[in-house]
C-alpha cells in the first residue's frame, strides 16, 4: 500500500517540480492557478489497513528526500521536538531554509530577506532590552544594522561560491588542454558566471512584502512596530504577524531564484516537506502560516514551492474551508477543479453571498484513484511557446557537459564521501583523513584499535567535529595536534581504573569552514546511536554557529566547545536558561573578549594611550568581530591614542586579496603617529602579512612595535620562515623597527612549571620553606594533569606530538571534559550509558568539587556553561630569537580563582 501511494504521489509531483515540465497536458500548478498545500493522510479503513497506511505516510517524506535530494531543492525532514511557540516556529522554518539553500548541481541559493527577518525575530526572543532601546531612540539603528548584517552574510556566501567557480576554471587542466585552452577557458568563465546569483540580493518591491515594505528603511519601521507596540494576542507581542513575516520573506526569496535564467540553470521548483503536522505544533503552524501568506500578499509571486505535509487522518484539519480528500491519481483533475471552486466562491462573496472559500489545503489519501503512467525522464511534446526554452535547456546541458571536470569518486574512505573537493563524513579511525600527512595514519589507527577494544562494552560515543582537511601546512599541523589530543583523552577515559562509561571516539569532518556541517551531522545521528557529546569546534564562523545551534537547540545533543572564542558562541550569564542559543553547551576556552581583558590586565602598559587598532571587517567571521569589539573597548577613554582605527576586509581565512596594499598604508600611518602598540583583530594568515609589512616599512622615529592580538596567532611562529624572522628583527639603527607579537594563548606546555617555580621563590623565606601541600590547587592540579598527559604521549605510539601551540592540550581537555560529564551523569542516573539529557543536566555542576583538572588549567563551568576565570598563558614572539617565549599566566578576573574554584553568583 505504501508503494502504491509513492507511485501515485511521486508521479504527480514529477509533473509539478521535476520531470515532464514541457508536457502539454500536465498538472497545472503555477501563477495562473496559485499556490497549494498537499496534506498526505492514510485511508479511513479498518485498523490494520489504517496502521499500515499511517506508517507509509510517516516514512514517505524521508524516502522522497533520499530519492530527489540530488535533483531539486528540498528540505530534509528531521525529527523535531513537539514544542510550540515563536522560537520553535522560527527554528523549524530556518532549518527548512538552510536545506533549501543547497540544491543539486552546486548552484547556491541565498535567502537575504528571510535571514534579515529571522535575525530580528531571534534577537527579539533573546534580547529583553528592545523597549529600553526604543526609549533611547536607538532601535531603528539597531534594526537597520541587523538587516544589513543579514544581507551581507547572504552576499558573502554567494561571492565565495563564485570565487570558487572561477578558481576551479582557472586551475582546471582539463580546460587548459581543450582547444589550446582558449575556447575552454571562455566557456568555463561563462559557466562560472551563469548563476547570476547577485540578482537575488536585491529587495523586490512587490514580492511578498506589501508595497510599504519595499525598502530596508520601511521594513525596519514595520519590524519596530512588531517589536515594540502592543499586539492583539494575549501576550501582546504580535506573534502571528512575526510568523507571517518570516514565511513571506522566505517565499519572496524562493521566488527571486526562479526566473527564466534560473530555470535554464536547472534550479527546480523547491519542495517543502512538513512531516507529522498533527504531532509537531511548530510544523502545523508553518503550514497554516503558509496558507495565510498565500491569501495575503504572496499569491502574486511567479513561483511557489510545492508544500507537502503528512498527518494522521483528520489529525490536523484547517480552520475554514476544508476540502474533501482525493486520491493521488486524481490530482491532475482535482487541482484545477479546486481553483475553479475557489474562483466561483470568491465571485459569489463579492456579489453578496456568505459561503466559505475552499482552502488551499488539499488532503490526499491512499484511495484507489486511476494509476498514473510512470514518469518519463525528459520532456513530452513541446508546445510552440516552449520550444525556445527547450532549446536553451539543451544548450545549457551541453555547456555543463563541456565545463564540468571529470566526476570525483563517491567515496574517499570508509564512512567518508567526496563533497565539492572535501572528504567529509564520520570516521571511527578506519577511514583516514589527510593520510599523506606524517603522523595522521598512526593516530587514526590507534583510535580504530581503541574503539574496537571497547566495542563489546557499554560505551558512549564522543564525536570530535573539526575541519580535518587543509592545504596550509601550519593548519595541517594544527589538525594533527587536535586529533592527537582527542585520542590521548580517550586513552585516559578508557584506562582500566577509570570510571564508566568508556568512550568511543569518532572524527567528524564538516569540511573546510564547516561548509558541509549539515550532512556530517546527519551522518553522525544516523550511524552513532550512542552519540552523547559532540566536541571540538575550532573556528568562530557563522557556519560553526549554525552547526552548534542545530546540535544543541534542535537535536538536544550536548556540545563541549574548544577554540571557538567569539562571544557569540557563549550562552549569556543570566538566570533564564530558556533564552540560551546553545542549551547544553560547555566551553573550555575563554572568549576572545576575556583573552583581551586578561592580556591587558597582565601588563598595564599594553593598554596605554599610544596605540593603534587594525581590524578585519569581513562578514561571517565572529572571531574578528569579537576581538575588534574587545580592543575598541580597551581603547575607549584613552586620550591621545596613536592613530584612528584602520579597517580592512579580507577575502577569506587564508586569502590575501588586497590586504597587503592596505597594510602598506596602515604601516605608514602608524609610523607617523605616536603609537607603539598595535591591536590586531584578524586571522593568523593576515597577521603574518601585517607583521612583515610593518617590519619592512622605513620609520626612523620608532625602535620597535608590539602587536597585540588573539589566540588564532598560535600558528604564527610556524608560518614565519627564516627570512621572515630576519625581517621582523628589524634594524632599529637603520630606520626599520623590530616587531614583537603578544597574545593570550589557550595553553602552553611550560606554563605550570614556570608558575610553580615563581610561587616557590615568592613564598620561600629565610628559615621557612613551604610544603608541597601548600601549593595552590590552581597551580598544583594543572601541573599534575600536564605531567600525566606527557607520560601518555611517551607510551601512546602516535609519533611526535607538538605541545607548543596548545592545540593538543586544549583538545585533550575538551574531550576530557566531555568524559567527566558522562561519568558524573552515570553516577546520578544509575545507568551505564546516560542519556543526552542526563549529560546536559550535569554540565552546569562541573565546578568547585567537580572542577575539571585540565592540563590547560582548572575548568570551572558557570551555569551557562562558560569557563570561569580560566588561566591564559601570555606568549610573546620575540624578534631577537624568533621563538615563542612564555611571559606568565593571566586571568580574566585579574587574579586566580579561589582554591576550590567556586563560581560566584
Amino acid at each position: 500500500m505504501g508503494a502504491e501511494v509513492a507511485q501515485h504521489l511521486n508521479a504527480a509531483l514529477a509533473e509539478l517540480v521535476i520531470l515532464r515540465r514541457f508536457r502539454r497536458r500536465k498538472v497545472r500548478f503555477g501563477r495562473r492557478t496559485g499556490p497549494l498545500v498537499f496534506q498526505l493522510e492514510p485511508p479511513d479503513d479498518h485498523a490494520d489497513d489504517h496502521a499500515a497506511g499511517l506508517e507509509a505516510i510517516r516514512s514517505w517524506p524521508a524516502e522522497y528526500y533520499e530519492e530527489y535530494s540530488s535533483v531539486l531543492p528540498i528540505n530534509e525532514p528531521c525529527k523535531a521536538p513537539p514544542n510550540a511557540g515563536l522560537s520553535q516556529f522560527a527554528a523549524e522554518l530556518r532549518a527548512v531554509a538552510h536545506r533549501l539553500s543547497r540544491p543539486a548541481y552546486r548552484l547556491p541559493l541565498v535567502f537575504p530577506r528571510f535571514e534579515a527577518a529571522y535575525a530580528l525575530v531571534d534577537w527579539d526572543l533573546r534580547d529583553p532590552e528592545q523597549k529600553r532601546l526604543a526609549e533611547l531612540g536607538e532601535l531603528d539603528a539597531e534594526l537597520e544594522e541587523k538587516v544589513k548584517q543579514a544581507i551581507d552574510r547572504a552576499r558573502q556566501k554567494i561571492l565565495r561560491e563564485v570565487r570558487k567557480a572561477i578558481k576551479k576554471v582557472v586551475t582546471n587542466s582539463y580546460l587548459g588542454n581543450l582547444a589550446s585552452g582558449i575556447v575552454g577557458l571562455v566557456i568555463g568563465i561563462f559557466g562560472a558566471f551563469r548563476v547570476r546569483a547577485h540578482w537575488t540580493l536585491r529587495w523586490y518591491r512587490k514580492k511578498a512584502f506589501r508595497r510599504p515594505l519595499g525598502t530596508t528603511e520601511e521594513l525596519v519601521r514595520e519590524l519596530r512596530r512588531l517589536l515594540i507596540e502592543p499586539g492583539d494576542e494575549p501576550s501582546g507581542n504580535h506573534v502571528d504577524e512575526k510568523e507571517l513575516l518570516l514565511v513571506k520573506a522566505l517565499l519572496a526569496d524562493i521566488d527571486a531564484h526562479h526566473g527564466l535564467l534560473r530555470r535554464l540553470n536547472r534550479v527546480r521548483r523547491p519542495v517543502i516537506l512538513l512531516p507529522d503536522v498533527d504531532l509537531v505544533p511548530a510544523r502545523r503552524k508553518i503550514r497554516d502560516t503558509l496558507l495565510a501568506a498565500y491569501d495575503h500578499g504572496s499569491r502574486g509571486l511567479r513561483v511557489h514551492p510545492v508544500v507537502v505535509a503528512t498527518s494522521a487522518r483528520g489529525g490536523a484539519p484547517v480552520a475554514r474551508g476544508a476540502n474533501p480528500a482525493v486520491s493521488p491519481g486524481e490530482l491532475a483533475k482535482e487541482i484545477p477543479a479546486l481553483f475553479a471552486r475557489r474562483k466561483e466562491a470568491i465571485e459569489n462573496i463579492i456579489a453578496g453571498g456568505a459561503e466559505q472559500v475552499p482552502s488551499r489545503l488539499l488532503p490526499v489519501t491512499l484511495g484507489s484513484g486511476p494509476a498514473p503512467k510512470p514518469p518519463r525522464r525528459g520532456p513530452g511534446p513541446l508546445t510552440l511557446t516552449t520550444e525556445m526554452s527547450a532549446l536553451a535547456g539543451v544548450l545549457v546541458f551541453l555547456a555543463y557537459a563541456v565545463i564540468l571536470p571529470p566526476p570525483e569518486p563517491a567515496s574517499c574512505g570508509e564512512g567518508l564521501v567526496v563533497m565539492g573537493g572535501d572528504c567529509i563524513g564520520v570516521s571511527d579511525g578506519t577511514g583516514v583523513l589527510m593520510p599523506e600527512l606524517d603522523g595522521m595514519p598512526a593516530v587514526f589507527a590507534r583510535i580504530e584499535a581503541e574503539n574496537n577494544r571497547i566495542a563489546a562494552k557499554a560505551y558512549a560515543t564522543v564525536a570530535l567535529m573539526i575541519p580535518l582537511q587543509s592545504d596550509i601546512p601550519a593548519v595541517r599541523r594544527q589538525i594533527l595536534s587536535e586529533v592527537q589530543g582527542a585520542y590521548l583523552a580517550q586513552l585516559q577515559a578508557n584506562a582500566p581504573d577509570a570510571a564508566k562509561p568508556p568512550i568511543r571516539l569518532v572524527l567528524a569532518n564538516p569540511g573546510r569552514d564547516y561548509r558541509y556541517w549539515q550532512r556530517t551531522v546527519n551522518y553522525l545521528t544516523e550511524r552513532e546511536p550512542r552519540l552523547r557529546v559532540v566536541a571540538g569546534f575550532n573556528l568562530s564562523l557563522t557556519s560553526t554557529w549554525d552547526a552548534m545551534h542545530h546540535l544543541t537547540k534542535d537535536l538536544g545533543i550536548p556540545v563541549v566547545a574548544g577554540l571557538v572564542t567569539s562571544s557569540d558562541f557563549a550562552n549569556p550569564e543570566t538566570q533564564d536558561r530558556t533564552r540560551d542559543p546553545f542549551p547544553g553547551l560547555a566551553r573550555v576556552v575563554s572568549t576572545t573578549k576575556e583573552q583581551a581583558e586578561a592580556l591587558l590586565k597582565s601588563d598595564p602598559k599594553l593598554a596605554g594611550a599610544e596605540s593603534a587598532l587594525v581590524a578585519d571587517t569581513r562578514p561571517l567571521d565572529n572571531y574578528d568581530k569579537s576581538l575588534r569589539d574587545a580592543f575598541t573597548e580597551a581603547r575607549k577613554g584613552k586620550k591621545g591614542t596613536g592613530v584612528q582605527d584602520m579597517t580592512y576586509e579580507s577575502p577569506g581565512l587564508e586569502e590575501p586579496g588586497r590586504t597587503p596594499n592596505r597594510f602598506q598604508d596602515f604601516a605608514l600611518n602608524i609610523c607617523q603617529s605616536n603609537a607603539r602598540f598595535v591591536y590586531f583583530a584578524g586571522r593568523a594568515y593576515h597577521l603574518k602579512l601585517f607583521v612583515k609589512t610593518l617590519a619592512n616599512t622605513y620609520c626612523s622615529g620608532k625602535k620597535s612595535y608590539t602587536v597585540i592580538t588573539g589566540s588564532d596567532a598560535t600558528t604564527l611562529d610556524s608560518r614565519l620562515d627564516a627570512e621572515d624572522l630576519e625581517l621582523i628583527r628589524g634594524d632599529p639603527g637603520g630606520g626599520r623597527p623590530s616587531v614583537s607579537v603578544e597574545y593570550a594563548a589557550p595553553a602552553h606546555p611550560g606554563a605550570w612549571n614556570v608558575e610553580v617555580e615563581k610561587w616557590w621563590r615568592k613564598n620561600t623565606r629565610e628559615g621557612s620553606k613551604p610544603k608541597r601541600e601548600d601549593l595552590p590547587r590552581y597551580l598544583a592540579e594543572p601541573q599534575e594533569s600536564l605531567a600525566r598527559l606527557q607520560r601518555l604521549i611517551a607510551t601512546a605510539k602516535i609519533g611526535p606530538v607538538a605541545l607548543e601551540d596548545g592545540r593538543t592540550i586544549v583538545t585533550h581537555d575538551v574531550v576530557l571534559t566531555a568524559y567527566r560529564a558522562l561519568a558524573k551523569a552515570v553516577a546520578i542516573s544509575a545507568t551505564e550509558v546516560p542519556t543526552r539529557q542526563d549529560v546536559k543536566d550535569v554540565l552546569a555542576d562541573l565546578h568547585a568539587a567537580y572542577r575539571i583538572q585540565g592540563a590547560s588549567g582548572l575548568i570551572c563551568l558557570t551555569g551557562a556553561g562558560n569557563p570561569y576565570d580560566k588561566a591564559l598563558p601570555v606568549v610573546r614572539l620575540d624578534p631577537a630569537s624568533g621563538k615563542l617565549t612564555f611571559k606568565g599566566v593571566a586571568w580574566p578576573e585579574g587574579k586566580p580563582p579561589n582554591n576550590n574554584c567556586v563560581v560566584p553568583q
